[in-house]
């Protein structure tokens, strides 16, 4: 749970309005499969689940019960004219010992640049994880497998590749000629 802990002060920091909840979740989900698809591994090596808005890691509730009672971070609510309209998390100070590498903070800053303000559109940015997550039965346990998450991407590298390959052939027969 260390790198979920992490991973969420990290977020927080780069996201000068806080976040909600639900965004949050997000940015972690995104940020994990990204990492996943480039390196068969996920930065928080947490469970997640879908919900009925989105996919939500399993000990995220228990990691911002964590960091608030320890003072890292802090819950504003959002009033508005008409009221609350609910709540959002903020970094207050960083953990002692952080162990995200270089290369988990670039992808979280790429995954956190792409929705600087609320988590919206994410079949645009990501369809191949929104998709993952969005075929998980409600509340069931979303994979990460390099066979589901990477589908796409490997039909597109496939067909490339087939497409380069053809052209090569054809070059080098016309030579031999």
């Amino acid at each position: 749970m260390e790198k979920l802990l992490h991973a969420i002060l990290w977020i927080l920091e780069k996201s000068p309005n806080g976040r909600a909840r639900l965004d949050l979740a997000k940015l972690l989900y995104y940020s994990d499969g990204v990492h996943f698809q480039k390196h068969a591994e996920m930065i928080t090596r947490g469970d997640y689940i879908h919900l009925e808005d989105s996919p939500y890691p399993v000990k995220l509730n228990e990691a911002l019960l964590f960091l608030k009672e320890k003072g890292h971070i802090d819950v504003v609510p959002k009033i508005e004219g008409n009221g609350i309209h609910g709540f959002a998390l903020r970094f207050l100070k960083p953990m002692e010992g952080l162990i995200l590498s270089r290369e988990e903070k670039r992808v979280m800053m790429k995954v956190v640049e792409a929705f600087r303000g609320r988590v919206v559109d994410e079949n645009r940015h990501y369809p191949n994880l929104y998709e993952n997550y969005v075929v998980t039965p409600l509340f069931g346990s979303i994979p990460f497998s390099v066979a589901r998450i990477n589908t796409k991407i490997h039909i597109l590298v496939q067909k490339s590749l087939l497409n380069l390959s053809g052209k090569m052939f054809r070059v080098l027969f016309e030579r031999s000629e």
